[in-house]
């Protein structure tokens, strides 16, 4: 409840002023122009409003004191409210709560609280603990009664929708909905955005399966490849155990030779020891001429059958080592390194070990294996990435170390021209190979010389490297290496030795033929020697000729025994080397084999298995180049996809929600305003004849299905007239129709205090009459200022304010309590 009201300076009050106000109906009157409208300007005032034009002023200034007629303008003007807050409604400690609103000259606006500052929004939210609000329904200013008539139905409508507190309802619509917009503006960012990744996932899947596809097509090359390297391991294993089998049996045809050759040997030293004794006899009975010369021819015949024996074993030999030199000539090219082979069935671009990329003359192979030393071993390669790849894959398969050389990046030094004595030429000029090796020879052979021998050069040693045609080598620090060296048996020293030993057995028959040349010329000479003898021993010499016949013919068995150990012996030559071809596929199939170690494998159709290799290989090709990250990348990116989706479902929920939400809102906005609608409406309808005797009034909305798009109308019938619509009616008429659709609220939401300027103005003497007597009805537990002239409705006032204006331009206000005034019978004229 409002105690008083005070104030200084404001409008034609130029003096400070206080109005004491207690419950119940209080009117100010006075004459027009006296100023009384301006104490309900004053409440609006110290309430917070904010329009001039409603307090009827062009601007806030012109609220201050002017200085009437002769005085000084006011420098400020406050207003203050003071609240009784004994039943401690208000937020505060004290009995009484006082609100003050200060405006300068110079536009300055400053709220208070008891006397401390504060803000507009405070003042706002202080008065609403007791329903006080500038711009509320319960304060109807000078002129502003009938707007309730002319107002747009809808703002009419906008009444209730206040009193029935719905703005509360459309506040949080509206929350909703900017809810429902943020939610919106997610769900189509979160669109464009799933639009993209579903894109980009897409895209990722193709390469994706691709490597998925690849990886399997891998897996099964490997599964593959080490089946069928199993196979051929077993097949050589198979084969490498029947060479074994076939060389013991022929180590055992050899032993068995052996010692026929042995009982051959040991029956002929026999046989010989017998003809010796003969050929004494022949001696003491003969003569020792005819026996030495007998002895003599003997001798040569049986030297020329041994060198005729020989010879053919010597030519059986060297037809042996033909077929040996043939098979390793045949051989050199499979034995490169086990460990390139493998490199080579792996990667793409592996050429070979430099030792298998050039030739060279035989006179300068042993110098050229010196001077490339280690390098010749080094394995040459396309092009460094290829190296790169080559070193991964020793290091993966724990398959050891090498030196790659790629074509494109080694380079060495060309040999410059040198001539003199011992010296045969730049290294790099006696091999031969591919061009496109150039560089690489240049790296391997750089500026080394080959020489006769080191003696020849001495005067060189520090200048040049050089190395001689033995394999002795000088560094150009001056450094020199040499002295005996045991050549590795490579397929082409083989070759070598097998040859020397041809041209060794060549001479060896060459002299034999020689020799039995010589000796046939002597046979022939001893035989005429015999025959001019003349003697004849038949008994011993046909015996001798028998036990001579048998000698030569052991010593043909004899012959036959040797030849046949050496043909077993030539037999298991080549069964070694055979073996040892074997023996080496098999070493190179090992190596193979340990980059499969711990899989399962068995043996397989090796030719099938060929044709699937092919076959993976060029599916593989197809698909490459295959980016393996997609894999991982695919997964992480489905992942990122599948958590925007939720995030996508989540946001519909929130979106069906919030549209249920706001369903939900406008289905109990609708009750309570049609609730409020309905009392109102009924309120209204019972006041009216109460205004108006006999008199009918009606409240209807404009959409009954959706009174909230809608409006609030108003049909009224004043007293014998029939009901019509509200711009027909006269002035009075309409006053009477808006006080009742006033009273209509107030009897629906009762407010503690009322402002009413000048409501009455329009109404004749017995409307105005109802007027008061409805007012003092309905109003009697509030607190109710009403600015009139009309002294049918002052005489019911409680408390009466008379308001004068001086000659000095000022305003004066008188006060009387009406009560005081009956007990003393008094009267108001």
């Amino acid at each position: 409840m409002i105690k008083r009201l005070e104030l200084e300076g404001f409008k034609s009050f130029d003096k400070r002023l206080s109005i004491p106000l207690s419950k119940g109906f209080t009117a100010v009157v006075g004459p027009n122009g006296s100023g009384k409208s301006n104490i309900s300007d004053a409440i609006c005032f110290v309430l917070g409003k904010t329009s001039a034009k409603s307090m009827r002023a062009g601007k806030l200034t012109q609220l201050i004191f002017n200085g009437g007629k002769g005085k000084k303008p006011a420098a400020k003007t406050e207003v203050s409210l003071i609240l009784d807050n004994t039943a401690k409604k208000l937020p505060y400690d004290e009995d009484e709560v006082c609100i003050s609103r200060r405006l300068t000259q110079k536009g300055t606006m400053s709220y208070r609280i008891n006397g401390k500052k504060v803000t507009r929004t405070e003042i706002v939210d202080l008065l609403s603990f007791s329903d006080f609000d500038p711009d509320g329904h319960n304060i109807i200013l000078q002129g502003d009664v009938t707007n309730f008539i002319d107002m747009d139905p809808v703002e009419r409508r906008q009444i209730l929708d206040d009193i029935s507190g719905i703005s509360e309802y459309d506040d949080k619509k509206l929350k909703a909905l900017k809810d429902l917009d943020v939610v919106e503006s997610r769900v189509k960012e979160l669109i464009i955005v799933m639009g993209e990744r579903k894109k980009h996932l897409s895209s990722l899947k193709t390469e994706k399966e691709d490597a998925e596809t690849y990886l399997e097509l891998k897996e099964e090359l490997v599964e593959t490849e080490a089946n069928l390297l199993y196979t051929k391991l077993k097949n050589i294993e198979k084969e490498e155990a029947r060479f074994k089998e076939k060389l013991g049996g022929e180590e055992g045809k050899l032993s068995e030779a052996e010692t026929e050759f042995s009982k051959a040997s040991t029956e002929l030293e026999s046989k010989e020891a017998h003809l010796s004794d003969i050929d004494s006899k022949l001696i003491t009975e003969g003569g020792e001429d005819r026996v030495n010369i007998r002895t003599e021819i003997e001798h040569l015949n049986g030297q020329i059958s041994i060198n005729q024996n020989k010879i053919e074993s010597k030519q059986s030999e060297i037809s042996h080592l033909d077929g040996l030199i043939a098979k390793l000539q045949s051989m050199s090219g499979e034995r490169t390194s086990a460990l390139c082979d493998t490199l080579k069935d792996e990667i793409d671009g592996v050429h070979g070990t430099v030792g298998s990329l050039f030739t060279v003359d035989q006179k300068y192979a042993v110098a050229i294996e010196s001077a490339l030393g280690s390098r010749n071993n080094f394995i040459v390669v396309e092009n460094e990435d290829i190296a790169i790849s080559c070193v991964k894959f020793l290091k993966d398969e724990k398959m050891g170390r090498a030196t790659f050389l790629p074509i494109n990046k080694v380079k060495g030094p060309r040999p410059e021209p040198r001539s003199g004595n011992g010296i045969v030429g730049p290294a790099r000029k006696l091999v031969s190979f591919d061009e496109r090796y150039s560089n690489v020879f240049s790296y391997v052979l750089g500026n080394t010389y080959i020489v006769s021998g080191l003696k020849e050069v001495r005067g060189l040693v520090g200048k040049l490297r050089m190395v001689s045609l033995d394999g002795d080598v000088a560094e150009k620090s001056g450094a020199i290496t040499g002295g005996f060296k045991r050549r590795r048996k490579t397929a082409s020293s083989e070759i070598d030795e097998y040859v020397k030993s041809r041209d060794k057995l060549l001479d060896e028959i060459g002299e034999i033929q020689l020799q039995t040349s010589e000796n046939e010329k002597e046979l022939k000479h001893k035989k005429v020697q015999s025959e001019q003898l003349g003697q004849d021993f038949e008994g011993f010499q046909k015996e001798r000729e028998k036990l001579q016949e048998n000698i030569n013919g052991l010593k043909l068995k004899r012959d036959e025994f040797s030849s046949r150990r050496d043909n077993i012996r030539r037999s298991i030559g080549d069964l070694r080397i055979e073996k040892a071809r074997v023996d080496a596929g098999l070493t190179d199939l090992q190596i193979s084999m340990q980059k499969f170690e711990g899989r399962e494998m068995q043996e397989i159709d090796a030719d099938k298995m060929e044709r699937s290799l092919s076959a993976i290989k060029r599916q593989m090709e197809k698909i490459e180049p295959v980016n393996m990250k997609a894999i991982e990348l695919y997964k992480v990116s489905f992942a990122d996809f599948e958590s925007f989706n939720e995030r996508f479902t989540k946001l519909q929920e929130e979106r069906n929600v919030v549209l249920e939400f706001i369903e939900e809102i406008e289905l109990k906005k609708k009750g309570v305003f049609m609730e409020v609608f309905d009392k109102v409406s009924e309120e209204f309808s019972a006041i009216f004849p109460r205004l108006s005797v006999n008199g009918e009034g009606v409240l209807y909305l404009e959409n009954g299905e959706d009174p909230l798009s809608g409006g609030l109308n108003i049909k009224a019938s004043p007293a014998g007239k029939k009901i019509t619509g509200l711009e027909l009616l006269s002035g009075g008429e309409k006053v009477v129709t808006a006080l009742a659709f006033i009273f209509a609220l107030q009897r629906y939401k009762p407010a503690h205090f009322y402002v009413l300027d000048e409501v009455d103005a329009a109404l004749d003497q017995n409307n105005s009459m109802r007027f008061i007597n409805l007012l003092t009805d309905i109003m009697k537990d509030s607190q109710v200022l009403l600015v009139s002239h009309n002294n049918a409705v002052i005489k019911k006032a409680d408390r009466l304010f008379g308001v004068s204006m001086t000659d000095g331009g000022t305003s004066q206000l008188v006060g009387m309590d009406m009560s005081e005034l009956d007990e003393k019978g008094g009267q108001i004229n």
